[in-house]
């Protein structure tokens, strides 16, 4: 796996920290600002004026490399609501990935969460350890805006 193209597979594998890496590096969107009005419905677009920024982001998104990463990222930090249409991720709309990650695919995207979770508190932890502190000190465990864990 390279970060330049990621598989589905490999993706569902990746821990978080690789995944952020693919598509920081390899999105095709990657000028967030420039794709900003594609990606994100503006609330004041008319329906048909959204339907097509949408079809124009899941075009652009069909030849990503490192599509699979950030639908599986989007996936595991909650991208998308199912009651609203506001967003594209990874070729997906958001309410496609709220109906996967709750209904569809709700037990592997907990585990995967999951796993990321251990794996920065293991770092935390290896990183407290190299700076001299006790891994047995109290770690204090707080979310960040994307519902992932932050020593605090």
């Amino acid at each position: 796996m390279t970060l330049s193209r990621i598989s589905p597979e490999a993706a569902r594998l990746a821990r978080r920290p690789v995944l952020q890496a693919a598509v920081i590096t390899g999105a095709r969107c990657g000028d967030r600002e420039r794709y900003r009005d594609l990606l994100d419905r503006n609330r004041s677009a008319p329906p048909a004026i959204w339907a097509a920024q949408q079809a124009a982001a899941q075009k652009l998104c069909a030849a990503c490399p490192v599509r699979p990463a950030c639908e599986e990222l989007a996936l595991r930090v909650g991208t998308g609501d199912r009651a609203s249409d506001d967003r594209v991720r990874g070729g997906r709309r958001g309410q496609d990935l709220a109906i996967d990650r709750e209904i569809r695919q709700a037990a592997r995207i907990a585990s995967a969460v999951t796993a990321d979770w251990q794996q920065l508190l293991e770092l935390a932890a290896a990183a407290r350890e190299a700076a001299g502190a006790s891994v047995t000190d109290d770690v204090t465990v707080a979310r960040n805006d994307n519902n992932m864990p932050v020593a605090a």
